[in-house]
């Protein structure tokens, strides 16, 4: 008799007889239940793939896998660790997690406070989810995870070019939440589609370009400005990462990326990129905050600048998350300016340091770079280079998104940035434990006994 881990033998053609539609599925879902490998192997490429695809979906997939977690760690399939190697990056996120807190019990309007915490809930759980994929020495999370953005930035921007071109919608949300953390998550998804790229087969290194273009294209469907001031990021770090590749093919590199250049500024032409970078250049530069021409970047100054100014005042702790926009449209208000009610300050480390004040904003920092030292933690093995710009992308992009808006109190970016660090978390453990060979699970439904 064979375990559900196991494949069944070349040689039985009827392992499945017998057993009906309903029978197999059934077997097929216990097997899936009782094998932590084998929903670890479904669970990273899916997750990698959905943020871009299905918004929110995302989350609740996300703490799906908690749940799951928790009822396998019942029965006993799994035990609780807490590995040296991953100490550091799970109490980072823990420490975050834990100056959310401060908000709703020291501060006013509570209810508001604690609906913020439920934001960073995330962080609480992901050292579960980090303890059981240290558990699953079959799969290679690394791997399958950039395999899923490759997938999931192709497909967004099809998503996002229909919404565009054929539903006549101004920017793309490609099913999330607002443009705004689509545009992002596709500028991310593009760079770290391109990691690894050197130890690709000939077919996946198309893959990983088109998967390029696509999303740096889809974040141009969104006129994100985040995420167009992250551009030069990635292709910095895209450029000095695939060199040695480029290296050997110098010509043939030289004439892609001319090819890759050329369509993506036709292409952002087409979309009226540069018009929008026009507008808010205007609008900086105005001295009488223009409103008519680009209202949300003037908003945004306002919020900057009384933002600074209420920090000042209150350094330590600030006013509670939950009191940060109250407490600068009342400040803009006494001079003048009227601001919409927005839920936050347009610039994460400004709504941070209002909030929270220095101690939340040393947190988010620490946040923020926890993935560059988690990186040069592990060994010079043959993919550090990759996961330095894993973590180079990873870190720099989402400091760059952070300028222009929130990073951690929406459920869709923190979900792209709390599934990259556990990837990237898990990746440099299997390094220092020198797990370097790996073997995908069987899938299938598992033979009849």
């Amino acid at each position: 008799m064979m375990s559900s881990r196991g494949a069944p033998e070349r040689g039985d053609a009827n392992w499945r007889a017998g057993r009906g539609f309903l029978g197999a599925l059934w077997a097929w879902l216990w097997a899936t239940i009782d094998d932590p490998n084998r929903i670890a192997w479904l669970y990273i490429p899916v997750l990698a793939f959905l943020p871009l695809t299905f918004g929110s979906v995302a989350t609740f997939f996300y703490f799906g896998a908690c749940i799951y977690v928790g009822l396998i760690f019942l029965g006993r399939r799994i035990a609780w660790v807490w590995p040296p190697t991953t100490a550091f990056g799970c109490l980072v996120t823990l420490g975050y997690f834990a100056v959310t807190a401060i908000s709703p019990l020291a501060f006013p309007n509570k209810a508001a406070g604690w609906l913020d915490v439920g934001t960073a809930m995330h962080y609480l759980t992901l050292t579960m989810l980090v303890g059981t994929l240290v558990q699953t020495p079959k799969v290679d999370v690394f791997a399958l995870f950039l395999n899923g953005v490759r997938a999931a930035a192709i497909l967004s921007f099809g998503h996002a070019l229909l919404q565009v071109q054929v539903l006549g919608h101004p920017r793309a949300t490609a099913g999330m939440a607002n443009a705004i953390p689509f545009g992002d998550t596709a500028m991310l998804a593009a760079g770290l589609a391109m990691v690894g790229f050197a130890r690709l087969s000939g077919p996946m290194r198309i893959f990983a370009v088109m998967a390029l273009v696509c999303g740096i294209g889809g974040s141009f469907l969104s006129q994100t400005r985040g995420a167009l001031l992250a551009l030069p990021l990635v292709v910095l770090v895209v450029a000095v990462h695939i060199w040695p590749a480029v290296r050997m093919r110098r010509w043939q590199a030289a004439m892609t990326a001319a090819l890759i250049a050329g369509a993506l500024a036709i292409f952002a032409v087409a979309m009226k990129v540069p018009e929008r970078v026009d507008e808010v250049r205007q609008a900086l530069q105005s001295e009488t905050m223009d409103l008519e021409r680009d209202p949300s970047t003037a908003h945004r100054v306002l919020l900057w600048t009384y933002g600074l100014e209420a920090f000042v005042d209150r350094p330590v702790f600030g006013y509670g998350s939950q009191n940060a926009v109250a407490e600068v449209r009342r400040r803009a208000a006494a001079e003048g300016f009227e601001i919409p009610p927005y839920r936050h300050l347009h610039n994460e480390f400004i709504s941070v340091a209002v909030g929270r004040g220095v101690v939340g904003l040393l947190v988010l920092v620490l946040l923020l770079a926890a993935p560059l030292v988690i990186v040069a933690q592990a060994p010079p093995d043959d993919r550090q280079r990759d996961r330095w710009a894993f973590a180079v992308l990873l870190s720099g992009s989402y400091g760059i998104f952070g300028l222009t808006n929130l990073l951690f109190s929406h459920d869709q970016t923190n979900t792209v940035y709390a599934t990259a660090y556990l990837v990237l978390l898990v990746a440099a453990h299997q390094a220092r434990v020198g797990l370097t060979a790996f073997s995908r699970p069987f899938l299938g439904v598992p033979p009849r006994p």
